[in-house]
């Protein structure tokens, strides 16, 4: 995958979870052996996980959203510069800035790992 063939691959996955809210998705976006590193746990299923924690994010956070800022591509490695962002009255507040690398084979993310560099939000 080139840098462009990436940054369309992940902004149409951002878009079906984020703009479509389509958890869904992850059923064909992610590899059966998917593992997220930000889960950690080898124990549960990583998929099922990530569909309970973005049903509920969305739940909790309807106007969240995710703008894929730009992406670069090495091998099966692809780097996404991220930034999530809240709608309040019509104006765009921003949560958090970070790069997520994803491991992808076959067009499935086997992998993911997120660095958050900036947020608007307390720490805990």
């Amino acid at each position: 995958m080139n840098n462009q063939q990436g940054l369309e691959f992940i902004r149409e996955y951002f878009d079906e979870l984020f703009g479509k809210r389509n958890v869904k998705a992850l059923d064909d976006y992610l590899d059966k052996a998917y593992f997220d590193d930000d889960i950690g746990d080898p124990s549960v299923d990583h998929i099922q996980n990530s569909k309970d924690f973005l049903q509920e994010l969305f739940l909790r956070e309807p106007t969240i959203g995710v703008e894929v800022i730009d992406a670069i591509c090495h091998d099966d490695v692809l780097s996404a510069y991220l930034e999530w962002y809240r709608m309040d009255s019509g104006n765009r507040q921003s949560i958090r800035k970070g790069v997520a690398m994803f491991i992808v084979k076959d067009k499935q993310i086997v992998k993911r790992h997120t660095f958050i560099y900036e947020t608007d939000e307390p720490q805990n």
